[in-house]
Formats: C-alpha cells, structure tokens, sequence
C-alpha cells in the first residue's frame, strides 16, 4: 500500500510540494530579536487578575483608581489628612466632572463603620454645578486613619439617582514610601 501511495505522488510531483510544505517553515523559522520576538517575564503570568488590574497603579493625583459605574474613582489623602475623590473619565487619568452627584465613604475603623461625607469642590474651571472633586477635612475624618494605606471601606457615589460602590482595601504585604510604625507619633490628639 506505501509503494502504491509513493508511486502515485512521485508520478504526480506531489512529493515535491509535500516536501516543499513542511520544510518552507522551518527554513523561515521564528522571528530574530527585535524583530517582533519579546522574551517573556513575569508580568506576562496572567495567573490569577482581574480585568481592573490597572486600578492598583497610582492615579494622575498619586492615589487609588476605583470603579464608579460609568467613573473612575481616584481617591487621594494628603499629609494633612484631607481626603479627596477625583471623578475620572473612561481613560482614568482625565477630570469628568459631573453634576447631581454626592460622595462619602463608609469607612471600616476597628470594626465599627463611620460615614465620612465628601462634599463638592468644583475645580477650577468647572461650572454649571458640575464638579470633578469631592473633599472631606480633617477634622472630619477618624483620627484612626493618618493616610491613604489606612483608609479600607466603601466609596459609595451617586449621580442623578444611581449608586456606585467599589471597595477599597489595602494589601498591606507590599513595601510603602512610609513606615507604619511612626503612626502614634503623627496622629493628631482626639477632640
């Protein structure tokens, strides 16, 4: 039966293209460096994301991205402890300022839960009621929380009716710019 198979692409120049099919690619073989090869490493281990991935890298203000809905959240807390949530378009990097919407955060502080309210605080530029920002003072955050890596709860935001939440946690295994330990030093006293 082989002998009848060979005869019969021998007399048809089958062997010829056959041989031409397989051996073509390997002649080509894969593209050098640079030429369209990366090596990879491992940010290429995609074991265990999410699609929000992203939303762990720092924002256009140095804080957390969040999912809002139709937003992005950024949420910032500064050395002076005023806590502010940027809205952000699609891109997570541009002001989308908004009207009818209100801000706060349930914040989880020693196991009990308290309202922070942020209010309104158009940036420059924006008018027509329409605000990009959403601020809290100090003094009306818990003197529990002395920065951002201390913040966990829940953004909530509502625009035109609707309520958004996203959860903001901190895994706190990763190296900081800061040492948790000087917190006693820097908090201020309880009014």
């Amino acid at each position: 039966m082989i002998n009848g198979w060979w005869k019969f692409l021998s007399r048809r120049g089958h062997v010829i293209t056959l041989a031409g099919a397989c051996i073509v690619p390997l002649m080509l073989g894969c593209p050098q460096q640079g030429e369209g090869y990366r090596k990879m490493d491992a940010k290429d281990d995609v074991t265990n994301t999410t699609a929000h991935d992203h939303h762990h890298d720092a924002g256009p203000h140095g804080g957390h991205i969040l999912e809002l809905g139709d937003y992005h959240g950024e949420i910032v807390m500064d050395k002076d402890r005023v806590l502010t949530l940027y809205i952000l378009g699609e891109d997570a990097a541009t002001a989308a300022p908004v009207a009818d919407a209100t801000a706060k955060v349930v914040a989880t502080v020693g196991g009990d839960k308290k309202d922070i309210t942020l209010t309104a605080a158009p940036q420059e530029g924006e008018t027509d009621g329409k605000t990009s920002r959403f601020t809290a003072a100090a003094d009306v955050v818990p003197v529990e929380i002395i920065d951002i890596e201390d913040l966990q709860g829940d953004v909530i935001f509502v625009i035109a009716g609707k309520e958004t939440k996203a959860t903001l946690a901190h895994d706190h295994d990763h190296d900081h710019d800061h040492d948790h330990d000087d917190k006693a030093e820097a908090a201020p006293a309880a009014k």
